[in-house]
């Protein structure tokens, strides 16, 4: 198992690329907000989940339809979704968000954000979503040793995010190096998924 520390990591470039995706994103989507208010944590998180899809290759039994960015439980971070991505393609493919009660609509999802507040069944939609072609990610202090692979974390009251590529590899997708250039840890190496 590899851990490598954000610090040090180079490519500036990459880095930069991918945070100014995340903050244009969310730039479009400051005016709907009072010009004082600050960007919520949901906000944030929010502008991270729609630029994650710019950053992951599926396979291509995927690449039909919509693109589906999942809610587990009554997050508020759907309706953020939601609104953020209203009219948006990725790639040609549409993006819809759907919140989901119940871990058994999980098979028809790209992108499975799996909140702390899903009151005790993380585990069942990562065991839905296990070995499927889905992007999981979580805000749970210990959602990378249940199995997520990507956990967003708080450094210095900034949203960022760790990756876990074995969790990664597990589920056939592949994440663009630029996206684990900015990752604050990256366990694990690139197999037949992983990086490229």
């Amino acid at each position: 198992m590899v851990v490598k520390p954000h610090r040090q990591r180079q490519g500036w470039r990459g880095r930069a690329q991918v945070l100014l995706a995340a903050w244009v994103a969310l730039l479009s989507f400051l005016p709907r907000w009072a010009p004082a208010q600050k960007p919520s944590r949901d906000d944030v998180q929010a502008a991270y989940l729609y630029n994650f899809g710019k950053f992951v290759r599926w396979p291509e039994s995927r690449g039909l339809g919509p693109m589906l960015v999942c809610v587990a439980g009554q997050d508020p971070l759907g309706q953020t979704i939601g609104k953020l991505v209203d009219g948006e393609q990725i790639n040609g493919r549409p993006i819809e968000e759907r919140n989901l009660d119940r871990p058994e609509g999980v098979g028809a999802c790209s992108i499975l954000f799996v909140s702390s507040t899903a009151h005790g069944q993380e585990d069942s939609f990562l065991e839905a979503a296990e070995g499927k072609p889905i992007l999981t990610v979580g805000d749970s202090a210990d959602f990378l040793a249940r199995g997520g692979m990507i956990q967003f974390v708080l450094v210095e009251d900034h949203v960022r995010f760790s990756v876990n590529l074995e969790a990664v590899n597990r589920h056939r997708v592949v994440l663009s190096s630029e996206l684990l250039k900015v990752a604050v840890t990256v366990t694990g190496k690139p197999g037949t998924g992983g990086g490229r």
